[in-house]
């Protein structure tokens, strides 16, 4: 009880900072404006010669073969301290400013699988010549598409192109900042809820998609180039996470919403599992880029959530499950959302943020759905709640079968010695018969001391009207006696008819009461045992006071069983008086420990 009191503020704690952190990522995600002058004077340098020809960037360029050279140049007049920002997609560059080497990537400096280097974002500085600067760049086609990408640089000082990146690509990064954080939080409070079942289970799967998704976007975004600068390392991120997102959502899904068709969501979830292995292991060994692979992962993607989309559509009406009932809008969003983002990529063509769809999809997705997760939750703990009230009253029922027990062990006890009784009864008669037959009256009055004298503290006095409680009371009277507590008095005013509070639950307040006397007696000096139980207009009130040899207070104000496990003793006598209108103090001061009970009988 005390582990589970104790869990619950910490489950609490860890549940408000998780909303707080929400919150604030939120907000800083939603808030963010960047300062609009702080961009003016950078220049895009879009208008560039090729073989002659004028040509305006950004421009896709066929190229049969890889490794196909093109080769641009402009004249830029840069002022002083500024920098040139430039992006290349899977195509290696040599930049050149007046024919002198400032810049170069993608030849020789990325793992050799990769087969082309990765999408990098730099800010090149320039050198300060105080007239105009021929650029020359060159760029070699990749191997693994059939056409160059290539954009337009931004001149200016970098604050002013940082600024002007955050004006247009703010939104991703923090997006992608927040999921990861929030994808971690959700791990981290998925390790206190494991133990709970489910519902730490789904708290799990849900981190692992929130980090998966974060991971695609954090990829993804050209400011993250800036800021990390491992280039194939965000290429593993952007690809490797946007191909397995849907995995942790479709075991989310089999988790929360234990479907009819789990079989075959399960079987999906494997086939993508093998997808996204061999993917990862075409790249591995330089056959099929990641880059490459995406193409197939465009279709499975949107097609898993538009599956787990129909699922919870046809659970909540075929089988009126409340749980895909919560979860359908949010399914729902992130397919619409998901399949606009490869309609955008193939066909509209917008100038957004490459993943823009998405990212506005996942948001809507997380917080609806980390709102039903907190009902989820709640219900999850409720139900725990609940099995540990059962396996109390459990052990309750227990206790007071074991009081049964030997209440009909100590009835069958005596029905065994009445019967030896009346056997021996005719062997006493029959001898006291022939003593006064022969005259010796004497003799008859020392063998009637002699059978007088054993009995006399056998039988015991009851101690109130109630035949069950009185049982059990007069068991642990003779248990005090036996363990050298001669100094013991119990008076109980309780009716054979006990009213709303069944006989039962009294016996387990009196029999708890005693029994921990008893315990608490053994060793201590002047040893005594006092109860004392009043019924007056409706309430039972029942008092007890009886020496201890230790106490062992706990820091919430409780006291510690001394016994193996710990006790559940007070707790029970606790528990049944809260039951029926009543309540309880126990205090222990000066080597006396004193305890009150009172229950509504009516």
């Amino acid at each position: 009880m005390k582990i589970h009191k104790a869990r619950r503020p910490a489950a609490a704690a860890l549940f408000l900072l998780f909303l707080a952190l929400t919150v604030l990522l939120l907000g800083a995600v939603l808030l963010f404006r960047p300062e609009r002058n702080t961009h003016d004077g950078v220049e895009t340098v879009s208008d560039w010669h090729m073989d002659g020809e004028e040509i305006r960037l950004p421009e896709t360029f066929p190229c049969p073969s890889s490794r196909t050279p093109l080769t641009l140049t402009v004249r830029i007049c840069p002022k002083p301290g500024d920098y040139l920002y430039l992006k290349t997609v899977y195509t290696p560059v040599r930049l050149y400013a007046d024919g002198k080497l400032i810049f170069a990537y993608g030849h020789g400096d990325f793992p050799a699988f990769l087969l082309d280097p990765p999408t990098k974002t730099a800010l090149v500085p320039l050198p300060e010549t105080g007239h105009e600067v021929t650029l020359t760049l060159e760029y070699l086609s990749p191997s693994q598409r059939d056409a160059a990408a290539l954009h337009p640089l931004l001149l200016g000082s970098p604050d002013q192109i940082v600024a002007g990146l955050f004006s247009e690509m703010g939104f991703s990064l923090f997006f992608s900042v927040f999921l990861l954080a929030l994808g971690l939080i959700m791990v981290l409070v998925s390790l206190i809820f494991l133990r709970f079942g489910s519902s730490g289970t789904a708290f799990f799967w849900l981190g692992l998609f929130s980090l998966c998704t974060g991971a695609w976007s954090f990829g993804e975004c050209n400011l993250t180039g800036l800021l990390v600068g491992n280039a194939p390392l965000l290429y593993l991120m952007a690809f490797l996470g946007l191909f397995t997102f849907a995995i942790p959502l479709l075991r989310f899904i089999l988790v929360v919403l234990r479907p009819h068709a789990g079989p075959f969501l399960e079987a999906l979830c494997a086939f993508m599992v093998l997808c996204v292995c061999g993917a990862a292991a075409l790249q591995l060994f330089g056959v099929v880029s990641l880059s490459r692979s995406m193409y197939l992962f465009h279709v499975l993607t949107p097609a898993c959530l538009c599956i787990l989309a129909g699922t919870a559509l046809w659970e909540s009406i075929r089988f009126q499950n409340r749980m895909a009932r919560r979860l359908l809008w949010p399914m729902a969003v992130l397919a619409l959302f998901a399949l606009l983002e490869v309609a955008n990529y193939y066909l509209f063509r917008l100038d957004v943020q490459k993943s823009f769809f998405f990212q506005v999809g996942v948001l809507v997705f997380v917080t609806m759905v980390s709102i039903q997760c907190g009902y989820f939750m709640a219900e999850a703990l409720a139900l725990l709640e609940e099995n540990h009230r059962l396996e109390k009253e459990l052990s309750l029922l227990e206790r007071q079968a074991r009081m049964q027990e030997e209440h009909y062990r100590r009835i069958t006890e005596a029905s065994l010695q009445e019967k030896q009784q009346r056997h021996d009864f005719r062997h006493h008669t029959a001898a006291l018969r022939r003593l006064l037959e022969k005259g010796e009256t004497h003799a008859a009055a020392v063998y009637l001391d002699a059978l007088i004298a054993p009995s006399a503290g056998e039988s015991l006095p009851p101690v109130c009207q109630n035949e069950t409680v009185n049982a059990v009371a007069l068991h642990y009277l003779d248990m005090a006696v036996r363990s050298g507590v001669t100094d013991c008095s119990i008076r109980l005013e309780i009716p054979e008819d006990t009213g709303s509070v069944p006989a039962h639950a009294l016996c387990v307040v009196v029999g708890n009461l005693l029994e921990n006397a008893v315990a608490a007696c053994t060793g201590a000096d002047a040893p005594f045992i006092r109860m004392r139980g009043r019924l007056a207009d409706g309430i039972l009130t029942i008092v007890m006071d009886n020496r201890y040899a230790s106490v062992s207070r706990m820091p919430e104000g409780g006291f510690l069983s001394g016994k193996p496990g710990g006790g559940i003793g007070l707790l029970s006598v606790r528990s049944i008086a809260e039951k029926y209108g009543g309540g309880c103090r126990f205090e222990a001061e000066d080597t006396v420990f004193s305890s009150s009970v009172y229950l509504r009988l009516s």
